[in-house]
């Protein structure tokens, strides 16, 4: 920049200022020139200090210039940066030779252009590599150093094929596809893998991990015990019996020459308690084992089921091999996989026009004996449907290895389902809990026109009277206690008398009575009702009128 010093004064500073303040034409320049002349004629010794004072300002002005330049080529710079042509991302592909040129395969976008290296060395590329084009997309500019997108399609890895490529898998189509330099090790890949490629350029890029399947399991060991099953005794001691003896005697288990258990089907009526046992299961296991836990995998109906074709063959396959893993991985710690509702996945084969099911219960068929020596995993499986189960599925050696049946609840079995859900240390009106309890399985179990809930009709005229205790299950028992115990709680809350009373129990029996008749259809009575005839149809449900809608009700007298 200028140096604003001012000039030392003088006579010679004066003329300077007068020189400095005229205008920068010729004419100026002239009389400029003259002045200096007479005063160096004039002034001989003012000369020196006249010539400091001019090569002072030759320098300074010398300084501004190349200060003015610096920021032109600076501005220069900026501009031809914001105004540069764009460059276009491309995949490499492979190198082509025209004569004796060199060009580069690449895909823009959906198309495919042979243009040149430019400066490049051909040798850097190799297939699937991000590069830059230039303008006119005919020269690679450079490659980019970092990958750019990391998204994509996963598939499954099946074998090498040679020259740099994969024989990959997606949904049972088999596709040939470049593999990326990271790729290229034989040792890499291994079949089954998951690798990650594009689909638009037929190039693999990576291998990604398969999870390790916890998705599958519970975080934590089911908390129910067989302390929280109530009435089903006997079936209990028989599930405990089959398996407690390959668990804890071996050697006399070995001598006797008796087969492992492979599985458990349990079946009976909705509601009894076939999910609750398998769950009790696992927790048990997990007190017998030495790492006192164990693992539960609960497959719920349809859960593993996909619209792509080959799909949930797949994912049942995964669910083994994910079992069988993690058994491997912890020899003492049990793995349960339980298999809800399993009639939706092993029904009697060839009654699918589209034979689906069929595959789905083959592949299903074929893990079970696949796991012949699976040791610490047990397959648990409940179906409310036994007839509807194919017969190859429920032989010894797959699920018919142990078959329990879990029945609707008795007299006995129902009071001990209340006793679990009606507690002695709940809040109770004086002497109500027996009351109450007695009071509800007698008007369960009444032989009387007071539990008909309903009349089944049949086609050929017949009739068949439905009552209480042809759909009474555990489940409803439940409810009902929940219900007599929320109708306690909630006239306490508002100020009146505290504790569950028998007319609260009341209550919610003859709430059960009412949905359990209107929940009946000529459709669905088979699924509650399994005493029905096989070769008659029912064509209407007829739910019964009752005059009162609540027939026992207690009064205080006092």
């Amino acid at each position: 920049m200028r140096n604003q010093t001012p000039p030392e004064s003088g006579t010679a500073a004066n003329l300077f200022r007068a020189i400095m303040a005229a205008g920068g034409g010729a004419r100026e320049l002239e009389a400029n020139i003259e002045m200096l002349r007479q005063f160096r004629a004039a002034c001989p010794d003012e000369g020196p200090p006249m010539d400091r004072l001019l090569v002072g300002e030759i320098a300074r002005m010398r300084a501004g210039l190349e200060s003015a330049a610096g920021a032109q080529d600076a501005i220069r710079r900026t501009v031809e940066e914001l105004t540069a042509p764009p460059y276009f991302p491309a995949i490499f592909l492979s190198r082509a030779g025209l004569g004796m040129t060199q060009n580069a395969i690449v895909r823009v976008g959906p198309e495919l252009r042979a243009v040149g290296f430019g400066e490049n060395d051909p040798d850097e590329f190799a297939p699937g590599d991000e590069v830059l084009l230039s303008r006119e997309r005919n020269f690679i500019s450079g490659r980019i150093a970092a990958t750019t997108f990391t998204c994509g399609d996963t598939a499954s890895f099946v074998r090498m094929a040679g020259e740099g490529r994969l024989v990959i898998k997606s949904r049972d189509e088999e596709m040939v596809v470049l593999a990326a330099p990271a790729l290229r090790e034989d040792a890499l890949l291994k079949p089954g893998d998951l690798v990650r490629f594009d689909r638009a350029v037929w190039v693999a890029y990576e291998k990604i991990e398969k999870p390790r399947g916890d998705e599958y399991f519970l975080e934590e060991t089911p908390a129910e015990t067989f302390a929280d099953v109530g009435g089903l005794d006997r079936q209990v001691a028989d599930l405990k019996r089959s398996i407690e003896l390959h668990l804890n005697h071996r050697e006399t288990v070995s001598r006797y020459r008796l087969r492992r258990k492979r599985a458990i089907l349990l079946y009976g009526p909705p509601g009894t308690g076939k999910t609750l046992i398998a769950r009790c299961v696992a927790n048990w296991l997990a007190h017998l084992s030495k790492a006192g836990r164990s693992r539960f995998i609960n497959v719920k109906p349809g859960g593993l089921n996909s619209m792509w074709y080959g799909q949930t063959e797949s994912n049942y396959r995964e669910v083994f091999k994910v079992a069988r893993e993690a058994g491997l991985a912890e020899p003492d710690v049990p793995v349960v996989i339980f298999f809800d509702e399993v009639d939706s996945i092993a029904g009697e084969r060839g009654r699918s026009a589209h034979q689906i099911d069929d595959r789905i219960a083959n592949a299903f068929m074929a893990e079970l004996n696949g796991l012949e020596d699976r040791g610490n995993i047990l397959v648990v499986t409940a179906t409310n449907r036994l007839d509807a189960l194919d017969s190859a599925m429920t032989r010894p050696g797959r699920l018919g290895d142990l078959m329990l049946r879990v029945p609707r609840p008795g007299r006995a079995a129902a009071r001990q389902i209340f006793e679990k859900h009606l507690p002695c240390d709940m809040p109770y009106a004086a002497g109500a809990r027996e009351d109450a309890i007695d009071t509800a399985v007698s008007m369960i179990f009444s032989s009387n026109a007071d539990s008909e809930l309903a009349r089944v009709m049949f086609r050929d005229g017949k009739q068949r009277a439905v009552r209480a205790a042809d759909l009474i299950n555990g489940a409803e028992i439940a409810s009902m206690a929940q219900s007599a115990t929320e109708l306690a709680c909630a006239r306490e809350a508002r100020g009146g008398e505290g504790g569950v009373r028998a007319a609260d129990l009341v209550e919610a029996v003859s709430g059960f009575f009412a949905s359990a008749a209107r929940a009946l259809t000529p459709h669905n009575c088979r699924n509650y009702l399994d005493d029905l005839p096989q070769d008659v149809d029912v064509v209407r449900v007829e739910p019964v009128e009752r005059k009162v809608a609540r027939p026992y009700r207690y009064v205080n007298a006092a």
